[in-house]
């Protein structure tokens, strides 16, 4: 009797092993099995300068002045400037800028020699204002633009002889002004600017003589300061 029921357990066994086993084989399996890569999103877009936003910043340079009568003066200038940019996505910047310019540039307009010193006559640039708009095109960090707007200037015409004898008279120039240059974003909101511009007062008939063509050149380099953070 005993014999025959462990019989049967040995047999109920060996039946049932199979079944026993698939689930752990299965598992064991799905385990092994080579798991497919994980999905990776797109990188993300590349992270360039943002030109947007107000600055101010100063500048130093020098400049040259044709008052169409054979004679150029040269001479120092120095001052600040205040502006807006605009970035048009992705890489077109527009804006608007003033200027003022603390200016030595002086035509020498007659030099006499007499036996108690000499008798000079000098016309002064004494300072250089403009209203402009500006068009540029960004490079990432680089800024290429161009300007075109008014332009007026502070200027007299002093005469000094011997004795101490010293007399000045003066008035305002308007023209026009047109200009190139280039701007480097070095770190975060500070940038570094170097640009030429071509000041015309030919028609002011008002300030200088009618007829003549009036200009001044100025290259000069700045620094500039862009309130607002990076990027905004």
């Amino acid at each position: 009797m005993h014999t025959y029921k462990l019989t049967n357990l040995v047999l109920a066994t060996a039946l049932l092993s199979p079944v026993i086993l698939a689930p752990a084989t299965i598992v064991s399996e799905a385990a092994d099995a080579p798991r497919a890569p994980a999905y990776r999103g797109p990188p993300p877009p590349p992270l360039f300068y943002n030109w947007t936003g107000l600055y101010v910043g100063v500048h130093a340079g020098g400049g040259w002045a044709d008052l169409g009568v054979g004679d150029t003066g040269s001479g120092f200038i120095g001052g600040g400037q205040v502006g807006y940019n605009y970035q048009i996505n992705p890489q077109w910047v527009v804006g608007l800028e003033a200027e003022i310019s603390g200016s030595g540039i002086k035509n020498n307009l007659l030099t006499i020699g007499t036996p108690f010193g000499p008798i000079a006559a000098n016309f002064n640039w004494n300072t250089l204002t403009t209203l402009t708009s500006r068009f540029g095109y960004a490079f990432d960090n680089w800024l290429v633009y161009g300007k075109v707007g008014g332009a007026w200037a502070d200027v007299s015409v002093s005469v000094n002889a011997p004795f101490g004898f010293s007399r000045s008279a003066g008035g305002t120039a308007s023209g026009w002004v047109v200009g190139v240059g280039t701007e480097y974003a070095f770190r975060n909101n500070w940038t570094a600017k170097i640009e030429y511009n071509h000041l015309d007062f030919g028609g002011d008939g008002g300030t200088f003589i009618t007829g003549n063509t009036v200009t001044v050149d100025t290259v000069k380099a700045g620094v500039n300061y862009r309130f607002g953070g990076w990027p905004f």
